[in-house]
């Protein structure tokens, strides 16, 4: 999508300063350029960043977590670490719109997506897949690590109520768990994590789930798969 169709407003003036300095003169002193030329480049990383984030929470969208794809699975592969994601997805959020209005869900949605970056840690991607559902991507963490990590956040969310307006709010969350397979692509690992969670919110909501087939044999067939 063009970034103008996206709602993002582009500066035009970037591609025109770069071609001025492309054909500037040897008036132009080398301290001239660099101050031009940095300010160019925080202008472009302003616009790549606005590209890849999410701007009611922060956190990436989709089309950041295609860029981080690629980081994660490369440096897995490079070093043989493991990588971990979560699905996590906010219980009975229609009924919150209900009570509150939409107004206000964005505000509590905000105020969970910085919760669970408090949470993380600053090298952990928190992706906003869509709606209330959140993906935070675990690099070097094993599946294990990555359990304990989702019963945090899920009693950190369930325990400690959210400010709207001076009303304190009770949410709680659904979260899958699962861990990446040698090669395998990220998009497998999200599809495993987020039937989880779907398991998680069908038993009553506020649970973790496992996926606890070995990644390898996940990919084979629904008869290869259990949860915990």
């Amino acid at each position: 999508m063009h970034p103008q169709k996206a709602g993002i407003p582009v500066q035009p003036t970037l591609s025109a300063r770069l071609e001025a300095l492309l054909a500037c003169d040897d008036a132009a002193t080398l301290s001239e350029l660099r101050a031009e030329l940095d300010d160019i480049h925080r202008g472009l990383v302003a616009l790549e960043t606005r590209v890849e984030h999410d701007a009611l929470t922060g956190a990436f969208n989709r089309h950041g977590l295609r860029r981080l794809e690629q980081e994660v699975t490369a440096r897995s592969l490079r070093l043989g670490t493991p990588v971990s994601a979560l699905f996590i997805d906010i219980d009975r959020l229609k009924d919150l719109n209900r009570v509150h209005g939409h107004v206000a869900t964005d505000g509590l949605l905000r105020a969970v997506a910085l919760r669970l970056h408090d949470l993380s840690r600053p090298y952990d991607y928190l992706v906003r897949w869509g709606g209330d559902e959140f993906i935070l991507l675990l690099p070097d963490v094993t599946r294990d690590k990555a359990t304990l990590i989702a019963d945090r956040i899920r009693r950190s969310i369930a325990e400690a109520p959210f400010d709207r307006d001076g009303e304190k709010v009770m949410m709680s969350v659904s979260i899958g768990v699962g861990d990446l397979g040698t090669g395998e692509p990220v998009v497998d690992l999200i599809r495993r994590v987020s039937e989880m969670m779907y398991e998680a919110k069908f038993a009553g909501g506020n649970r973790v789930r496992v996926f606890d087939a070995p990644p390898e044999a996940a990919h084979l067939g629904p008869s290869a798969t259990s949860s915990s």
